[in-house]
């Protein structure tokens, strides 16, 4: 007697629990690593935000910083330091006008916006 209580309260329980955690249409897109970071074809920087980077095989991703990086701008001169292993991810930095910003998530993306002639 005392075990259909138990096993009822088991089977109530997981019954509760939902079977895989709720997917949200606007969550963000995984994360990527980026192979080969020391080969990169082109960075294009998003001020302040971020870089779009196209990797070596001509895939385009977009590291985003952890905090505005001031010195981010359209002309600044980029650094980028991989993780160990060579990979560029977001335990990896930038150096932007020499200073340095971590990176908070990189992901898959198409190319970055063309700018308008005329936008500084």
């Amino acid at each position: 007697m005392i075990r259909t209580p138990m096993i009822a309260a088991l089977l109530l329980g997981a019954t509760a629990l939902p079977a895989s955690p709720p997917t949200d249409s606007h969550s963000a897109p995984p994360e990527a690593r980026i192979r080969q970071m020391g080969r990169y074809l082109e960075a294009v920087a998003d001020p302040q935000r971020g870089v779009y980077i196209r990797a070596y095989d001509g895939q385009w991703y977009y590291a985003r910083v952890e905090d505005n990086c001031t010195r981010l701008t359209r002309s600044a001169a980029l650094r980028f330091e991989p993780s160990p292993g060579g990979y560029f991810d977001r335990n990896s930095a930038l150096r932007a006008g020499g200073w340095r910003c971590l990176i908070a998530s990189v992901t898959l993306s198409h190319e970055p916006p063309r700018r308008r002639s005329g936008t500084p």
